[in-house]
Formats: structure tokens, C-alpha cells, sequence
């Protein structure tokens, strides 16, 4: 190797190396993470009960640290700019509303105060959402709850009632009275609930609340006091309908239409050998059909049949029919 080519070597492996330990090229200085904004939502709604609001919302689906509701009051500015931090709570401090899926915030004002609320909500990196939809609580003194609930029992439903109030709850008049709501979930317009959903034998309650304004801000009353009760079966089925007999080789066979009654447990059938005197001759029978194997040839025969529930109540007898053994 000629003395110029070895020095034009030295100079190239001199090169790389002050570029491997100056950087040839410059590396910036390394970015932030990027922040990942949590969603928000758009179900924001308040409803007042008495003198207190309530804030009902769902969370979203990302991840969420922190929950914060925001309060401007009495006030036409931005609220993006101006809405004070009401509270800011983990979710997991939230009250759950109910088996819904969403949850309630509780703020107490003035009742003659009228606040726009927001809620946005924070991811474990900080990220703040945009604000969820905005609501405006609309002043409205409500009427006092219901009062005098009472309760009757039928078959197939209770039917409750109540007395409704005659006035607001800082005592003007007349009641600010658009319906009612039943146990938080069933409005009626009436002052009168029926409920077709009960069981015989489970406690039901009933709490009843006057709605003085409907829509976006719902303006209710505090609850009446509730009313309790156990309902009791005391009613029987239907009477069995359609009961054919027919007498074949000295045994009677009975036949009838079948009761639609949903507690229906079975029948009795009842005889006699006159019209007068009838006599239960059977156990209990859980189809409508029967075959008598205990009768006398040369006799007439009067047969009548009941149907009983579960709660062991019995009909009163169907209409008779007869028949002569041969």
C-alpha cells in the first residue's frame, strides 16, 4: 500500500469515528406523549325534587380518573369560561341511580335560582373531555307531595290512590300539578296507579311524588310517605264451564272445559243421587276430565265440579248434570 493511500484511509476511518461520537446527524429533542382526551356524553339532565337538583348522567366509555360538574348561576356568560368547579369525585364515589346505569349528583340552591350545569371528565393521564351537553335548571316552587295513599286488592291488580295536594311548597296556590309519579317510574296523570305486576304474598311498596313541570327540566316533589302492604289471595278461581257426563258399561265419564285461571291448581268433583245433597267424591284432579268407577246400575247420578289455586281457593260448582247408570 503506496504512502497516499494509506493516509487517505487513516483520514476516512478518523471521520467515522468523530461522527459516531459527535452524532452526524442531530436527533431533536424528544416529544411529549400524546394526551388521549377521555369521551364525554350528551345524556346531562336535572331534575329538582323540593328545594334540591339533581344531576343524572352516564360515564363514558374510555377510561375515566375523575368526574367534574361544573355550575354557572345567574349568569349569561360563556360557560366554558366562566362555570365554576362544583366537585370533582372519583366514579366510584358516584351514586348510582337506581339499576339504569347512570348516576345522580345532588346540588342544593335557592329555589328561585336558575344555574346551566356541565360535567367533563378526567383520563388517568390528565386529559380533560370536552364539556357534555349543557342544562339549565328552570325555577318552579313544585307542590307538596300526595298525601292519604290507599290501596284495594283485586285479582288481577292493585289499584292505589292518593289525595292530591292543594298547594306549592311556599304555600301559594293553586298546585303546580302536570301528573304524578309512581315508585320513580310510572307516570299517570290521575291521581291513581294501577299495578298489574304484583305477587300474592310479597311486600309491595308504593311512593308517590307530584310532577309540576315535564320535559328536558323536570320539577317534582319531595316522596309521599309510602305505603306497605302484603296482598293476600283471597279470591277463587272461575267456575268450571261445559260439563258433559256420559254413562259407559256402568262407570260415568265427566268432561269439562278447561279454566284459563293463571293459579289454577286442579278441580273436585262432587256427587249426589239427587239434586240436593252432593257429596265430594273425589281427590284433587289436575286435568279436566274424570271417570266415576263407583256407581250402582239402575240409578240416576248428579254430578257438579269446582277448581281450586294455589292459595287453596275453591270456586263455587259448576251447574249440574246427571246421568242414568245402566
Amino acid at each position: 500500500m503506496t504512502g497516499g493511500t494509506r493516509g487517505h484511509c487513516v483520514t476516512l476511518w478518523l471521520s467515522v469515528l468523530g461522527c459516531l461520537l459527535t452524532a452526524c446527524a442531530k436527533i431533536g429533542d424528544p416529544l411529549p406523549p400524546q394526551t388521549i382526551l377521555p369521551d364525554t356524553v350528551s345524556d346531562l339532565r336535572v331534575i329538582q325534587v323540593g328545594d334540591r337538583f339533581q344531576l343524572m348522567f352516564s360515564l363514558p366509555t374510555s377510561e375515566v380518573r375523575e368526574v367534574e360538574i361544573y355550575r354557572l348561576c345567574d349568569s349569561q356568560l360563556a360557560f366554558e369560561e366562566q362555570a365554576e368547579l362544583l366537585v370533582g369525585m372519583a366514579p366510584d364515589r358516584l351514586t348510582p341511580y337506581r339499576d339504569t346505569g347512570q348516576f345522580l349528583h345532588q346540588d342544593r340552591l335557592e329555589v328561585n335560582q336558575s344555574c346551566r350545569y356541565g360535567i367533563r371528565f378526567v383520563s388517568r393521564r390528565g386529559g380533560r373531555s370536552p364539556f357534555s351537553n349543557l342544562v339549565q335548571s328552570q325555577p318552579i316552587y313544585p307542590a307538596q307531595p300526595p298525601t292519604q295513599l290507599t290501596s284495594q286488592v283485586q285479582q288481577d291488580q292493585i289499584s292505589v290512590r292518593w289525595k292530591p295536594p292543594t298547594e306549592n311548597i311556599d304555600g301559594s296556590r293553586p298546585a303546580h300539578v302536570e301528573g304524578y309519579l309512581v315508585n320513580s317510574e310510572h307516570f299517570v296523570s290521575r291521581p291513581e296507579h294501577v299495578d298489574l305486576e304484583f305477587q300474592f304474598e310479597e311486600v309491595q311498596s308504593y311512593q308517590v311524588q307530584t310532577v309540576s313541570r315535564r320535559g328536558e327540566a323536570l320539577v317534582l316533589s319531595d316522596f309521599s310517605e309510602t305505603l306497605t302492604l302484603v296482598p293476600k289471595d283471597t279470591f277463587p278461581p272461575s267456575v268450571p264451564q261445559g260439563l258433559t257426563i256420559l254413562s259407559v258399561q256402568g262407570r260415568v265419564q265427566l268432561a269439562w272445559d278447561a279454566n284459563d285461571d293463571k293459579d289454577l291448581r286442579g278441580y273436585f268433583v262432587y256427587r249426589g243421587t239427587d239434586q240436593n245433597h252432593f257429596e265430594k267424591s273425589s281427590l284433587l284432579i289436575t286435568i279436566n276430565t274424570y271417570l266415576d268407577e263407583s256407581t250402582t246400575a239402575g240409578r240416576t247420578f248428579y254430578y257438579r265440579v269446582s277448581a281450586t289455586d294455589r292459595a287453596g281457593n275453591e270456586s263455587p260448582q259448576s251447574e249440574t248434570a246427571n246421568v242414568a247408570v245402566r
